[in-house]
């Protein structure tokens, strides 16, 4: 059985690697986190093994965002199974120079 520790890491490695997120975000208050065992998944919050997922993320904006959101609910599902999931859009970039030196990933 997957805890939600992995299941958090795993949606977290899945969801960086797609060309539209610049990078996982906390949101302003840092809500957008699931507490692990020795820190947190920023930018994934896990409520429970059968969710709901809430992704909080930064998007380039050369791609229609409804586009890229949809994309990313399926990306979730595919990680973690049918579940409710939620994108929270923290900003958007225009360009990588917009993004001021992009913070690792």
């Amino acid at each position: 059985m997957t805890t939600i520790a992995e299941l958090a890491d795993r949606i977290a490695h899945a969801v960086s690697a797609d060309p539209a997120v610049v990078r996982l975000d906390a949101g302003s208050l840092g809500l957008v986190a699931t507490y692990v065992p020795g820190g947190r998944v920023a930018g994934v919050r896990v409520a429970s093994p059968t969710g709901p997922v809430v992704l909080g993320v930064v998007l380039y904006l050369d791609r229609p965002l409804p586009e890229v959101t949809a994309r990313l609910r399926e990306l979730v599902r595919s990680v973690a199974g049918d579940m409710a999931v939620n994108v929270e859009l923290a900003g958007v970039v225009s360009t990588v120079d917009d993004a001021g030196g992009l913070p690792p990933r």
